[in-house]
């Protein structure tokens, strides 16, 4: 038996902040995504390097395969829009073949509800990564810098294409 201030949804964070009731449910489903999503919340206060949401920073922390833990909600996961159901799945799938733990979290539930706030998409990291806004900035002065760098601007080159030429280039097969 414990106590709560009311009888809506939002008194259900109240209840799982008591840490006599977390011990009695520490097994199931939804204390360890409570947990997971407590741990996520501290430490975007406390390191914000090695937490990151919203979809593209999420995406790019998995390209650096520095996911430890995945929390996305079920509306995102099981979205009706087959384009966003896809590139969620495949996240999904990713994060678990690097190693990662994935956490679905039910929108129903106030720890859902939570997550939703933050974009419905977020990752606690193995390791600290630099601010992805600074590399993305650094990455479009480098492009722009390489663009004025050519003589004709319209020129789209294909990256496959110069792959290949640099492979020939060297006289290496593959």
């Amino acid at each position: 038996l414990c106590k709560a201030s009311s009888g809506h949804k939002h008194a259900l964070e109240e209840v799982f902040s008591d840490p006599d009731i977390m011990c009695q449910i520490t097994d199931t489903k939804v204390a360890k995504e409570v947990n997971v999503l407590n741990k996520f919340m501290r430490m975007m206060d406390t390191n914000p390097d090695k937490a990151y949401y919203g979809y593209c920073h999420v995406a790019k922390a998995n390209e650096e395969l520095a996911i430890e833990s995945l929390l996305v909600t079920d509306e995102l996961f099981r979205s009706s829009d087959i384009v966003t159901r896809k590139k969620y799945v495949r996240l999904v799938e990713s994060v678990r073949e690097n190693g990662g733990i994935v956490y679905i979290f039910s929108s129903l539930h106030v720890s859902g509800a939570q997550l939703q706030q933050v974009s419905g998409v977020a990752a606690l990291l193995r390791y600290p990564l630099p601010d992805l806004d600074a590399l993305e900035a650094e990455a479009e002065t480098t492009a722009s810098l390489n663009d004025s760098d050519t003589d004709d601007d319209d020129e789209i080159i294909d990256p496959q294409a110069r792959i290949n030429d640099d492979v020939q280039g060297m006289n290496l097969d593959f």
